[in-house]
């Protein structure tokens, strides 16, 4: 893996929503997914472990929500960078939008542009860096 390529973790609790996202990301050769968790806690032990560049959490999980997940993981690793998706409208979670240190929202009905968009994003933020 080159020095600029994105290290991604993900962190939901259906096996086929990581399944799909993993295979969308593995489109992008510059892209390796270096752990998967099912839960928040687990995604908190990973990020330690492996010290992903990426963050991909689902909002809804079992135990701690992606939100709390996603504060947690920036206030440990303020670098780190902290993406959270769902299957609702982006519209119900505009004041999370505002009061959130994560770094985005994706949307899952547009999930494979949407990580294109964030992939480039987050590797020309890499190449600044």
């Amino acid at each position: 893996m080159a020095e600029l390529d994105l290290k991604i973790l993900l962190v939901d609790d259906l096996d086929a929503m990581r399944s799909l996202v993993r295979l969308f990301l593995r489109r992008h050769s510059s892209v390796e997914v270096v752990a998967e968790a099912a839960n928040g806690e687990q995604a908190i032990e990973l990020c330690r472990q492996h010290r992903p560049d990426v963050v991909l959490c689902d909002i809804s999980l079992p135990g701690s929500s992606g939100v709390d997940v996603g504060k947690h993981l920036k206030q440990i690793y303020p670098s780190m960078r902290v993406y959270l998706y769902s299957a609702f409208e982006m519209s119900e979670y505009r004041e999370l939008q505002h009061n959130s240190p994560v770094d985005g929202f994706i949307q899952k009905s547009a999930l494979k542009n949407e990580l294109a968009a964030m992939i480039e994003r987050e590797l020309e933020r890499k190449k600044i860096s």
